[in-house]
Order: structure tokens, then C-alpha cells, then sequence
């Protein structure tokens, strides 16, 4: 791209970014004589410096200036791309197996949380099925203010109950 397309170039630049001749050179430090004589194609290409200062203000990425301006070969910024393709695809990435992660910790908790209710509810089940208190004390899993009854805690309680109750079966 020669010096006048650049100039053509930049000159579109700064009035798609809305910004007057003036406002871009207090933004980026550049003179307003010299953005005017660039865009007129009468200083020829600017710096690379000069192009990182406009790029800022122009909202315009650095490499796309340095490309238009000639100072990059294609297959350089063909490669750019592919870098900047990659790091997206990795970014990617590393959302997804977050993403698979956080589901896979949901599935484990709730998983637990399906077979504790599955023990509650066969729990319930037999202590529905059962009305006699001698058979409700053979469940396994009956506690006394969160504490789980042992076998011999059960049998301590059948024998109280029993002994309580043992004028009744005379």
C-alpha cells in the first residue's frame, strides 16, 4: 500500500471512530499537521511508533495498522491469525473442562444426595411396614438424638421394654 491509500486508509480510520483531526492528534501525541499530512499521502507511511500511538485511539489493533501499512508480509499476519485463532480455541477449551468439571462435581454430590434419600426412604418403608415395636427395633439404622444404636443398644432396649411389660404376658 503506498503512501496515499495509507493516507485514504487512516483518513476512513479516524472518521469511522468519529473523531476530528484535531481530537485524534490530543488523544495520541501525534501532531495534527502531521495526521494531515498523512492522510493526504504527503509524508509517506508513518513509524511503527506512529502507528502503535494512532492504533490506541482509533480502536484499530496494532497488527491490522503495521499490516496495512506494509511494514508485515502477509504470511506473517496469516500466522498472527492463526495465533490469535489458537489462544480463542484454547480459551475454549479451558471454559469447556470447567464447564465438565463444575458438572461433574454436581453429578458425584448428586449422586450421594439420590442414595442417602434412597436410605431414608427404605428407612421409612420399613418403619411403615413394621407396628410392632420388637421389629422396629431390629432395623439397623434407628438412632437416639443422632447417635446410631448398636445391636447390644437395641437388645438393652427390648429387655426394658420387655421387663416393663412382663406383667402383661403373665
Amino acid at each position: 500500500m503506498d503512501a496515499t491509500e495509507f493516507g485514504q486508509y487512516l483518513k476512513a480510520l479516524r472518521k469511522e471512530a468519529k473523531l476530528s483531526m484535531a481530537k485524534l492528534a490530543e488523544e495520541s501525541g501525534v501532531s495534527q499537521p502531521y495526521i494531515s499530512q498523512i492522510e493526504r499521502g504527503e509524508r509517506g507511511v508513518p513509524s511503527p511508533e506512529i502507528l502503535k500511538k494512532l492504533s490506541a485511539v482509533l480502536g484499530k489493533p496494532y497488527i491490522d495498522l503495521m499490516a496495512k501499512a506494509g511494514f508485515l508480509p502477509v504470511e506473517t499476519i496469516a500466522d498472527i491469525d492463526r495465533v490469535n485463532e489458537l489462544k480463542g480455541l484454547t480459551q475454549t477449551l479451558q471454559n469447556t473442562t470447567h464447564t465438565i468439571k463444575d458438572a461433574d462435581l454436581n453429578l458425584k454430590s448428586a449422586k450421594s444426595e439420590l442414595q442417602q434419600a434412597e436410605k431414608e426412604l427404605q428407612l421409612l418403608e420399613e418403619i411403615s411396614k413394621t407396628r410392632e415395636l420388637k421389629e422396629f427395633l431390629k432395623i439397623h439404622d434407628i438412632t437416639y438424638r443422632g447417635k446410631p444404636l448398636s445391636t447390644h443398644d437395641r437388645e438393652r432396649i427390648t429387655g426394658i421394654l420387655e421387663y416393663l411389660f412382663a406383667e402383661e404376658r403373665e
